[in-house]
């Protein structure tokens, strides 16, 4: 009963006393038995105690709260329950407590909470349903802070379901499951009226799916339900909000999108439609911070990207005025930017995502190369052809790293496409060839100039270069370019030269550049050398009447010159007798060939008007220091007298008698050159300058050096394939042959394409030379002979 005004305590002193008070006959020890008797607090009364605070609690919450739950209550509350639990038995009613716990909160449900929620429709039915779960929410609070005593101790000891738990799952049982579809229904509703553009109340759409996610809390500790997995904690809590909103939810945002998607390609180009698309994916981005859980979003924006993206994407990259190639055409780089960043979300695949564009992408790069190639082959002067590839170059790179944000597939495409027409021939002439002599007119003196750094233009040639399959042919262009230029001292930078073979040697290997950087050395050591030769022709009183420089190559190096047995003015024996005894002096092992082909000369020549210094090759000088000896001579005295071929000797003779500078005087007058022709020397001549450069003839490849080059690297390549074969055979000891052809294919790609027809050749040479031999069960395998 209710505690008295006997000072005894929430124990049931007070009915002691009342008890004493009605039977003062008993005696003392009956007193005690009863006083104890009185301190224990029975079901019935106890639980009605517990009823009218929990009535008291309801009345205040329907109320709005209004005014606040009596602390006393509270802790004389918290005191009936824990003294119910902690009787001794059978008094102990802990068990009977849990169980009225939980029926407590199905009839409040039953009788209130549900009947307001059904009355109700539409939104201000999901008003009423999410304001209900928030009163519910705090009710089972307060009801845990009077009845926590089960919680911590009875529950343990029985592993029973947590108090709130209980309370949730009361919800769930009464309430949400009786009008859960409603309020989805009313939830997606709401949501499709948003994306139509129609205002909603956000805060209302979170508060009520809020309910969705706050009604899992609690599952992982529910009893597993028939056909349904726990799994992982996290994700299990997500259960009802997975299976009673979000999967509708997804099913109706999918047919949603592909209504609107159908209606858009028939109409809009691709930018407008890209544009709504992106615009959409921001909205549902927007849409799942605003209310939805965050796990949604991924599994949201994957439909909607399939509606509008994946489904269309053939017929929106393939629009004829405003597709994919048209906006290449038209460089339209923000549209393409748009296009990455939406196709990047999809998978890839040959008809998904970004392959398609890419290999689009791959189609127009190829195109317009192609046109190119075709353009040039109609020029006759092929000189910039190399700078219009950079420049092309420089264009498609500059949109794979920017609206393709640098992606390796596009950066794949870009290769793939170049390597397409750069090794195109323009004529007769090859890539390569074009691109080595590019190379050579920047790095000359007087030759192409760039505005900004040499090093950029280097390495756009450098990139060019990467692209050709003919690597070796460049190389050795290269080679006979750079001696020339070394040789006639018309390198315009040692460190220019230096920079680009290091360039080469990183994209290629040391052993690619050796030859390079050999005549680099050579040239460095030839000038040491010609310091040496200064002082020990001081040294020696050896006066030459001259100066005279000499370059010693070192022969695995340099290209193969074409020695002609020319008759040498005495002076310039002199310098080559006193330079071969200077060098015999320094060693004994190494032997000279002199090659003048590249060597040049500065002569005076004493014109009536003025001096004027000749810069020329050596057999020009042997030419014009005859005219020292007598006035004129014919064209076959000079062939006679020099030793020159004639066929060369014509070409020393236009550049000396019929260019810009006519050092000679030819009768009669004509353009050809006959073996009859008189030519005496132009004491006439002038120019305003004191020292002017002859053509050389030398300085540009001839096409008899182009023709040896073919020939050089053709040889090389020979070499090598059987250098290839060799390594894999000495490594595989038996192989088949087409997978020698292979192997062999991939080690030497990396230098220039070889012709499988070439590796068979090579394949036999070396049977026949015994390197090799045929399977005798199987001709199709060979075996290494060691």
């Amino acid at each position: 009963g209710k505690g008295g005004e006997g000072g005894q305590g929430e124990k049931g002193g007070g009915g002691g006393v009342l008890r004493r008070e009605g039977k003062p006959d008993r005696s003392s020890t009956e007193l005690v038995d009863m006083n104890s008797a009185a301190d224990v607090i029975p079901l019935e009364p106890g639980w009605e105690k517990m009823r009218g605070g929990i009535d008291k609690f309801t009345a205040i919450m329907e109320g709005g709260f209004r005014e606040s739950f009596p602390l006393a209550m509270h802790s004389e509350l918290y005191t009936c329950c824990y003294v119910m639990c902690t009787q001794k038995a059978p008094h102990n009613w802990a068990d009977e407590l849990y169980k009225r716990y939980g029926t407590m909160y199905e009839q409040q449900l039953e009788q209130t909470v549900l009947p307001a929620i059904k009355a109700k429709h539409g939104t201000e039915m999901l008003r009423e349903f999410a304001r209900r779960w928030k009163n519910h929410k705090l009710l089972v609070r307060q009801m845990w802070k009077l009845f926590v005593y089960l919680d911590r101790y009875y529950i343990k000891k029985i592993s029973a379901l947590p108090l709130k738990a209980v309370g949730v799952q009361k919800f769930e049982q009464v309430v949400f499951n009786q009008v859960k579809e409603e309020v989805r229904t009313g939830v997606l509703q709401l949501i499709e009226k948003e994306r139509e553009g129609d205002m909603v109340d956000r805060d209302l759409l979170k508060q009520v799916v809020d309910v969705f996610v706050e009604i899992g809390d609690w599952r992982p500790l529910f009893p597993t339900r028939v056909g349904e997995e726990i799994g992982d904690i996290g994700q299990a809590r997500l259960n009802t909000y997975v299976k009673e909103l979000e999967t509708q939810l997804l099913a109706d945002t999918s047919a949603f999108y592909a209504r609107e998607s159908s209606s858009w390609i028939g109409t809009d180009s691709c930018p407008e439609y890209m544009k709504k698309a992106e615009n959409r994916l921001q909205q549902e981005v927007a849409l799942v911070a605003a209310y939805l859980h965050s796990s949604t979003e991924e599994k949201l924006l994957k439909e909607v990207e399939t509606q509008l993206l994946a489904n269309h994407q053939s017929a929106l990259l393939d629009k004829e005025e405003t597709g994919c190639r048209a906006l290449l055409r038209e460089e339209k780089t923000d549209d393409l930017k748009r296009m990455y960043k939406l196709f990047q979300r999809l998978p890839n695949s040959v008809t998904c995502g970004l392959q398609p564009i890419s290999q689009i992408v791959r189609e127009h790069i190829v195109d317009v190369g192609m046109s190119h190639v075709r353009k040039e082959e109609a020029e006759k002067d092929h000189s910039m052809y190399a700078q219009q590839l950079i420049d092309l170059h420089d264009q498609y790179h500059a949109m794979v790293q920017g609206p393709f944000g640098s992606n390796t597939l596009f950066q794949k495409v870009l290769k793939e496409a170049f390597e397409v027409f750069v090794n195109k021939d323009i004529g007769q002439t090859s890539t390569a060839e074009l691109l080595s002599t590019f190379c050579d007119n920047i790095m000359k003196t007087g030759g192409d100039k760039f505005e900004g750094e040499i090093d950029t233009v280097l390495d756009k040639i450098v990139m060019l270069f990467s692209y050709l399959s003919d690597k070796d042919m460049f190389a050795e262009f290269y080679r006979k370019q750079l001696s020339k230029r070394l040789l006639l001292n018309r390198s315009a930078s040692d460190d220019d030269e230096r920079s680009l073979i290091t360039k080469l040697k990183y994209r290629c290997g040391a052993q690619f550049t050796s030859k390079l950087e050999g005549m680099l050395t050579d040239m460095n050591v030839s000038k040491d050398s010609q310091n040496n030769f200064a002082a020990w022709m001081r040294t020696s009183e050896v006066n030459l009447g001259i100066e005279c420089a000499v370059t010693v190559l070192t022969t695995g190096f340099w290209p193969t010159y074409k020695v002609d047995e020319v008759a040498l003015p005495a002076e310039l024996l002199r310098g080559i007798d006193n330079f071969t005894r200077y060098y015999e002096s320094r060693t004994s092992h190494r032997k000279l060939k002199w090659i003048h082909t590249l060597g040049t000369c500065v002569l005076t020549g004493r014109f009536d008007q003025k001096p004027i210094e000749l810069v020329i090759s050596t057999y020009q000088a042997c030419i014009l220091m005859l005219f020292n000896q007598q006035e004129e001579y014919t064209t076959a005295d000079i062939s006679s007298t020099t030793k020159l071929p004639m066929d060369a000797l014509m070409k020393y003779m236009q550049t000396l008698a019929l260019s810009k500078y006519q050092i000679l005087t030819k009768s009669p007058k004509g353009k050809e050159i006959g073996e009859t022709d008189v030519f005496t020397f132009n004491r006439a001549f002038t120019d305003r300058q004191r020292k002017i450069k002859m053509s050389l003839l030398v300085t540009k490849v001839s096409q008899d050096e182009k023709l040896s080059t073919k020939q050089t690297v053709d040889e090389d390549r020979k070499h090598a394939v059987e250098a290839s074969i060799v390594r894999v055979m000495k490594a595989r000891k038996t192989m088949a042959h087409q997978q020698l052809v292979l192997e062999v294919s991939q080690q030497l790609m990396k230098l220039f394409r070889p012709d499988p027809k070439v590796i068979k050749n090579r394949i036999e040479s070396l049977i026949s030379r015994e390197y090799l031999e045929r399977d005798k069960d199987n001709q199709g395998v060979y075996k290494y002979l060691a």
